[in-house]
């Protein structure tokens, strides 16, 4: 059935960014390994809202990818937030340096572009 692999595509980004944001809550340090010692607090808070913030848009399209048919606007919302990832990385990308920058595209590229697609594909379902 066409859209079916978009329903899972967004099913399991969505999935793996409950449990990224979770990790990012739960132990940023872990993500932020080098000279996690020494990070500045505010780095590591801002880890953890971001993490929250992966949460609840994780948790939020799970839950609209229930209805029949699903309910894409949180898929949609998510891609918005990869692609806004994407574009501020770009645009800040010293700050990020080359390991931040590679690191943060090779996670929001691929979740912005499927994003995008399963909702295409969702919404050609209706």
């Amino acid at each position: 059935m066409p859209g079916m692999d978009d329903l899972l595509i967004a099913r399991l980004i969505a999935a793996g960014r409950v449990l990224f944001g979770a990790l990012c809550v739960g132990a940023p340090k872990l993500l932020l390994r080098r000279d996690a010692a020494s990070t500045p607090g505010p780095a590591v808070w801002m880890l953890r809202a971001f993490g929250v913030r992966d949460v609840a848009l994780g948790a939020g399209t799970l839950s609209a990818l229930r209805d029949d048919p699903p309910d894409t606007r949180w898929v949609a919302v998510s891609a918005a937030a990869d692609s806004a990832d994407i574009a501020t990385a770009a645009a800040f990308r010293d700050e990020l340096g080359l390991g931040g920058l590679v690191a943060t595209l090779a996670l929001a590229v691929p979740a912005a572009a499927l994003g995008w697609k399963s909702v295409a594909g969702l919404r050609s379902l209706r």
